[in-house]
């Protein structure tokens, strides 16, 4: 386990809750992103805020108008969770809230998965790309009941299955693919 990573989950631990692994992962292959109407609206920069803010009522309501075009929304096809196969399970699952509460973090691409004595949970970095040192966000929490198996895929570069106890399941990808099994084997062996 990275030391860095390590320290950073450190950060978010519960009085005397002992952390047990700590992996960096992103969604694997296959895994459908969340339908916008399920997403909370992204806040924009402080930047954005202020130039916004100068700019005359009319284009203001363009904008907000334009950000909000059905035509533009129905243009892009959301999948379907059924059909990738890096998911089981609908949006109101346990792998599908995992996925919704992970996009409405709107952090980086690579994450922290985190496993306790008492609880998984989350964290991604979101610190602005211009700042060096990253800010952690927890984004996701179930109890250590709610995810059943964690199965690291053998051959797959660092694929891992999580299954919930609802019988849904999200595929996501070790950053360092040596670090699965061991992950998993480590979730596992506190079960």
């Amino acid at each position: 386990m990275n030391q860095d990573r390590r320290r950073q989950a450190e950060d978010f631990l519960q009085p005397d809750e002992q952390l047990i692994a700590v992996c960096a992962c992103e969604p694997g292959p296959g895994v459908p992103s969340p339908p916008e109407d399920l997403l909370a609206p992204q806040e924009p920069a402080a930047l954005g805020r202020r130039i916004e803010e100068k700019l005359p009522r009319p284009l203001q309501q363009f904008f907000k108008a334009r950000a909000h075009d059905p035509r533009r929304e129905a243009a892009e096809p959301v999948p379907d969770p059924a059909d990738g196969k890096g998911m089981e399970g609908g949006w109101q699952s346990a792998a599908g809230r995992f996925l919704v509460d992970r996009a409405n973090a709107h952090g980086a691409q690579t994450d922290l998965l985190v496993v306790t004595d008492r609880r998984w949970f989350a964290l991604t970095d979101v610190s602005p790309l211009w700042q060096s040192t990253p800010v952690m966000k927890q984004y996701w929490e179930v109890p250590r009941s709610a995810v059943t198996v964690v199965r690291a895929a053998p051959g797959l570069q660092g694929r891992m299955d999580i299954e919930f106890a609802d019988f849904s399941w999200v595929a996501v990808t070790a950053a360092t693919p040596a670090e699965a099994p061991s992950f998993a084997a480590s979730a596992a062996r506190y079960r």
